[in-house]
């Protein structure tokens, strides 16, 4: 066994390790950003501060909880985070061995590239195309979820690579301005709001409300206008753009005719 495939097999045991264990799985990404980057303190600001409130959220919300537990957790959730630690911990590993490889995959990459240099661009090119990557991995999964936690799951989407076009430059609405920017505090403010990220799993009759968009009390009309005026008429756009920042064709086979349509049809 040559030692990428021993770091590789190494990965998937931590991994394995942590994946009935919610509460193990945030300390993995935790200890990643005290140890590399922007070092994270807990109450300052830095740059794992928006991918640590959202994973606290999936702890609160439950998708991460193991499958037998009293209330299991989601097959989809839980897949699409595990691939997200698997690349991302591979790439600290690689790191620390002080070698280097070709072929590696584009996240790996772009950890690596975090890893070195440590700011907003590299963090969203290294967390977002383990987010794509992820989803991509986890795709017919999401077909044995609702119909309407596969429309959130496409939000969810949409809003992370949002955020990133303005790190990247592209100027898609003023709102970016504010919640691309991962040190600071608008994406653990946002998943506190329950109207932008619902707290129970499976989604309740409430929730779906807001996950459609048909909510129209005070927070409901906030996210009506956050998604369906500031980021869905720009979705085509944001897509190809993202695609490319993030070198993940694949985010292309998700939108078609401006509209988000994840997850394509299952591989046979």
């Amino acid at each position: 066994m040559n030692l990428l495939n021993s770091l590789e097999e190494k990965t998937k045991k931590i991994v394995q390790s942590v994946s009935n264990d919610p509460e193990g799985r945030y300390k993995l990404r935790y200890e990643f950003y005290q140890k590399y980057g922007d070092p994270f303190v807990k109450g300052e600001e830095g740059l794992g501060n928006s991918e640590l409130a959202f994973m606290r959220w999936e702890i609160d919300r439950g998708v991460l909880n193991p499958m037998d537990a009293k209330q299991p957790g989601s097959p989809w959730w839980r897949s699409v985070n595990s691939h997200f630690l698997y690349v991302a911990t591979l790439a600290q590993l690689i790191k620390e061995s002080g070698e280097s490889f070709e072929g590696l995959p584009v996240p790996v990459n772009n950890w690596l590239h975090f890893i070195n240099d440590p700011n907003e661009e590299t963090w969203y090119r290294a967390h977002n195309s383990s987010i794509i990557a992820g989803y991509k991995e986890a795709n017919d999964l999401a077909f044995d979820e609702t119909v309407y936690e596969r429309d959130f799951m496409n939000i969810v989407l949409y809003r992370v690579i949002y955020a990133q076009s303005m790190v990247e430059g592209v100027t898609f609405g003023i709102l970016g301005k504010i919640f691309g920017n991962p040190r600071g505090f608008a994406v653990a403010l946002i998943t506190d709001i329950e109207s932008f990220y619902p707290k129970h799993y499976p989604l309740t009759k409430e929730d779906i409300k807001y996950v459609t968009h048909r909510a129209f009390n005070f927070k409901g009309i906030l996210e009506i206008i956050f998604d369906t005026f500031f980021i869905k008429p720009h979705l085509g756009k944001l897509y190809q753009e993202a695609a490319k920042w993030d070198d993940s064709p694949i985010l292309l086979k998700y939108i078609k005719k401006n509209t988000p349509i994840y997850p394509i049809p299952k591989t046979k």
